[in-house]
């Protein structure tokens, strides 16, 4: 159930925890351990001033009593004051803090139509950084103090306090660039430093709002990254260990694999969620996923993340559905479809869609799974396809079972209305499928962004910023694609090459290996 950008508007009718939708991803976690996840909450009430209530602790006195915290333009951040006597945690949320600045210096650049307007913002931006870059862990050791403002705490001066608040209006506002959250405030992020912060979190949402239990009291949940209280998002730090932890206390590091992992997460994490305040549920999730990751790979330089869907609002756990939040696809006659498999966390990491880890907007593997899926073509012969994709040499793609026991070649399109009506490849190359349109949506979409428009790399930008800012105001009753064609003079896909689209230009583009 993904929650109608009416439903949330309205201030009569508004959730009280929705999970992010996230499809299992780990092989550890607490296996088959009965999970208590009503004792999990009772200890972050008893560890949170010993509340006799959940409804005794709102997440506005978490906030304000039992975190340190920061307003960045389109952030309101906070971090547990309990980890801060530690000098790794304050390296952490300098690092969060100076990365979401830097996304928001990108978006910025992205939307602005007149950067003389928005050279003060990039100042603004600039100068938070080196103040960032200048907290030392001493200072927040031992927080006492009623106010755990950062910008009181650790002194900040009236100009450092003056560029938040004109960062803050820019950027909540849509009167500059052209979007902004629906209800006018920030994204608050509470982040988990460790695994047991982010279960126990777990327990005491359900706990405030019993009848969210069914959606967050179960196992799969332990493996998540990200859930929603409110409109609160808790951010996990660390992934689930390998092994099995019964009581949370162990956790991955999300730098073991990349240098700047637990960066790529966070800002892909909260770009995602600043979108969807901003736009809402509009029928275009691959859209802003795809958008979110292209900020983490500009802040970061690459993006080897494990996420789960990271759009929207939406029910997760036990269930898939709706695997349309992040593979194209469908079965027109209905039906169940396949649980999403397990994978293990270093498969995925290393997988073969993740080559070159997203430095080039993932052509490298996506070039190379289309020469693979051409020479694959003859042997599967696909009975469904048309002559036309037949004869296409540039819109076919190789999947791979994690044994590599199963081939199976998918074809475009990938994108618009004929690919919701496509159905999904077999289950044993269902995650395969998930990684392969990962890489897709995020190479199109910067395509789209670069060489969108024939003419120059300034034309495209400016188109690119077109369908931004205009999906901001879009009536969602009327088809994305619609937009796109409206603004790129041509339509977003089709059923094959044989019509002009955009889709098809960008597969002539990638076969071409430019």
């Amino acid at each position: 159930m993904m929650l109608a950008r009416t439903h949330w508007m309205s201030p009569f009718i508004r959730p009280v925890i929705l999970a992010v939708l996230c499809a299992p991803l780990f092989a550890g976690g607490g296996g088959s351990v009965e999970i208590s996840f009503a004792d999990l909450g009772k200890s972050y009430l008893k560890s949170h001033g010993n509340a006799p209530q959940a409804t005794d602790l709102p997440p506005d006195k978490i906030f304000a009593s039992w975190c340190c915290h920061i307003r960045l333009g389109a952030f309101d951040l906070a971090y547990p004051i309990s980890s801060l006597s530690d000098k790794q945690h304050v390296d952490i949320l300098k690092a969060l803090c100076s990365s979401l600045l830097e996304m928001q210096a990108r978006w910025i650049d992205w939307l602005a139509e007149d950067p003389a307007k928005t050279q003060g913002a990039q100042k603004d931006l600039s100068d938070l950084q080196t103040w960032v870059k200048s907290w030392r862990p001493p200072a927040l050791a031992h927080v006492t103090a009623e106010d755990k403002d950062l910008f009181k705490l650790l002194s900040a001066t009236e100009a450092q306090v003056q560029a938040a608040a004109r960062l803050d209006d820019l950027l909540c506002k849509p009167d500059v660039l052209g979007v902004a959250p629906k209800e006018g405030k920030p994204v608050r992020i509470f982040f988990a430093p460790t695994r047991r912060d982010f279960v126990e979190l777990l327990g005491y949402a359900g706990l405030l709002d019993p009848a969210k239990q069914a959606e967050l009291w179960q196992q799969p949940a332990t493996e998540w990254t990200t859930f929603w209280i409110g409109w609160d998002l808790v951010m996990a730090l660390e992934y689930p260990p390998w092994a099995s932890d019964p009581q949370f206390r162990t956790g991955l590091p999300m730098d073991k694999f990349d240098k700047n992992g637990l960066e790529q997460h966070a800002v892909q994490q909260a770009a995602n969620a600043w979108q969807w305040f901003c736009y809402g549920d509009d029928g275009a999730p691959y859209f802003h996923q795809a958008l979110a990751m292209n900020l983490a790979i500009a802040v970061c330089g690459e993006l080897n993340a494990l996420e789960g869907d990271g759009w929207g609002f939406g029910t997760t756990g036990g269930r898939t559905n709706p695997y349309e939040k992040f593979v194209p696809g469908g079965n027109p006659a209905g039906g169940t479809l396949p649980p999403m498999p397990a994978a293990a966390l270093d498969s995925l990491k290393k997988g073969h869609w993740r080559e070159n880890l997203g430095k080039d907007h993932f052509a490298l593997p996506l070039r190379k799974g289309q020469k693979n899926g051409l020479k694959q073509l003859p042997k599967n012969k696909p009975e469904h396809l048309d002559a036309s994709l037949l004869e296409d040499k540039s819109a076919h793609f190789l999947l791979i079972s994690p044994d590599e026991s199963t081939k199976y070649v998918v074809s475009a399109p990938f994108l618009g209305t004929d690919a919701q009506a496509k159905p999904y490849p077999p289950n044993e190359v269902i995650l395969d499928y998930r990684e392969f349109f990962r890489a897709y949506k995020c190479a199109f979409i910067y395509w789209l962004q670069t060489l969108g428009d024939p003419k120059d790399a300034a034309a495209s930008a400016a188109r690119f910023r077109t369908l931004v800012r205009k999906a901001y105001e879009r009536d969602t009753s009327k088809p994305f694609d619609d937009l796109v064609q409206e603004i790129y003079g041509a339509p977003l896909s089709g059923k094959n090459g044989k019509t002009d689209s955009l889709e098809w230009r960008f597969l002539e583009w990638l076969a071409k290996g430019h």
